[in-house]
């Protein structure tokens, strides 16, 4: 029976067999989110905490995975993704039991941040693994389901799932599936994936420790800059001293990286035209799927009056175009190429945000639900093509580093996306109310300014529509004018 199942495992379809440990990394972060926002209220409430501590299991999150994206990356790189891919495993299982365990707010945080370096060691190798083991003939359509397909179910099931497991057997629950999940994770990368530790790194390799540690402080401050200034707080010295304070580490980084022999992220990579181009469109989709993210249920439920499981149905719908057409975009590019499918996914992309800054207070939900299903259209022409893109046109020892900065991009996308969005709004609302936050829109309804306030908001979701466009617009042009076809086929 074993003999059976090793040929099984083991055989012609062992890289379908291998391509399931990373589609179950993808879920597993990409449900976490979801999972834990609908639970955090729960763990607010029994550690009679506040809600702005309870921002920083979120929070945390963010900041300890952007900083430690690049620098995972780069071990998978020297030391092979089954090595790397199992340590992620193995911290998020016991930092998810730990916090499961946890008898304080500032336990759960302390633990979550250190599950968030599990999820960066798990995320820096997924479309490295899938890179090495398919050829360029299946690799888009193996990423289409890993990363597409996977993703967006995991976007869509998180809140579900994490709302039955809260409501029936409490929050510490949630962590204990992620724990069970990274348990069959580890499992299966210890049983399935090859040892490949790469032929080229060779013993005594140094690790980039300097560029490591200005890379994390310098988006560590940015992140923290930018969450500030969402608030309202962008005139604020320490914000604007964060700011500067950001870009000069983020300068000295790139400096040291450029003079180093051993360098945690290889600029040459962004000499490869496509890798730069894919890059840049990659960096414009996030950025404007942030900042619908951001405004939309607030108009749906300030201004079609919908409560939040009605907005949460509505937005999901943007959803669906990605996880339907991943695994068939994919399969596309292997054949045509990315760039048609690239740039014509943004472009659709900047037509549903066009559509969606023209609706009003007398806008159905159909009409939301439509332009919201073309957006999610768009976004799966664009995403499993583009991703094939990049990681093909990677040399093989630097697929690490490559799936590494894909997802920086993205964190960095949604981070700008929110601070874009939420500037343009606060300049709308402060003629109004005085008050340069959304928190505003929270009581507009009880406000003497409320209809003011209202109106305010529309004319700047509107004007945060159109930037969108314009965003979309620059990505599409990004993807037009690469290779017809990624390097490698």
């Amino acid at each position: 029976m074993l003999q059976r199942l090793s040929q099984i495992v083991f055989g012609p379809n062992h890289r379908w067999w291998a391509l399931a440990v990373a589609a179950l990394a993808t879920f597993m972060v990409t449900t976490d989110a979801g999972l834990l926002s609908i639970s955090l209220p729960v763990i607010v409430t029994e550690f009679k905490t506040d809600l702005a501590t309870g921002g920083w299991l979120p929070f945390v999150y963010a900041l300890v995975t952007g900083s430690l994206y690049l620098p995972c990356g780069r071990l998978s790189d020297l030391f092979g993704r089954k090595r790397t891919l199992s340590a992620g495993f193995t911290i998020y299982v016991a930092t998810s039991l730990l916090a499961g365990f946890s008898q304080s707010m500032g336990q759960v945080i302390f633990f979550r941040g250190l599950q968030a370096a599990g999820s960066a060691l798990m995320m820096a190798n997924t479309f490295a693994l899938v890179t090495a083991l398919f050829s360029p003939a299946e690799r888009g359509r193996a990423m289409g389901l890993s990363g597409g397909m996977i993703s967006a179910l995991g976007f869509v099931m998180g809140p579900a799932l994490g709302g039955f497991i809260t409501y029936t057997f409490g929050w510490r629950s949630v962590f204990y599936v992620s724990c069970c999940l990274g348990v069959v994770g580890l499992l299966g990368a210890r049983l399935i994936l090859f040892d490949d530790k790469p032929a080229h790194a060779k013993r005594g390799d140094p690790f980039d420790f300097f560029g490591t540690a200005t890379f994390a402080f310098g988006l560590t401050v940015l992140l923290l800059a930018l969450t500030a200034g969402q608030k309202g707080l962008w005139n604020h010295p320490l914000v604007q001293a964060g700011f500067v304070l950001a870009a000069l580490f983020i300068a000295g980084f790139l400096l040291w990286e450029a003079r180093t022999p051993h360098p945690l992220l290889d600029l040459a990579l962004f000499r490869i035209r496509l890798f730069a181009a894919g890059n840049i469109a990659r960096l414009s989709s996030f950025v404007s799927v942030s900042m619908n993210q951001l405004l939309m249920p607030f108009f749906l439920q300030l201004a079609l009056g919908l409560d939040t499981f009605q907005s949460g149905l509505l937005v999901a719908t943007s959803s669906i175009g990605l996880g339907v057409l991943s695994p068939f975009t994919g399969y596309l590019s292997d054949r045509i190429g990315a760039r048609l499918l690239s740039s014509a996914g943004l472009t659709l992309m900047a037509l549903a945000f066009f559509t969606l800054g023209m609706l009003d207070l007398d806008a159905s939900r159909f009409d939301a639900a439509l332009r919201l299903g073309l957006l999610g259209v768009g976004f799966g022409l664009f995403q499993t093509p583009n991703n094939n893109a990049l990681m093909s046109s990677l040399p093989p020892d630097r697929l690490g580093v490559g799936s590494s900065f894909l997802s920086i991009v993205r964190s960095l996308g949604l981070s700008f996306g929110v601070a874009i969005a939420s500037a343009i709004v606060n300049v709308q609302l402060v003629a109004v109310s005085g008050r340069t936050s959304l928190d505003a829109l929270g009581k507009s309804s009880a406000s003497e300014h409320g209809g003011a306030l209202l109106a305010a908001f529309i004319s700047g979701y509107r004007y945060a529509c159109w930037t969108s466009v314009a965003i979309c617009l620059v990505g599409a042009i990004a993807a037009s004018v690469r290779a017809v076809r990624p390097v490698g086929d």
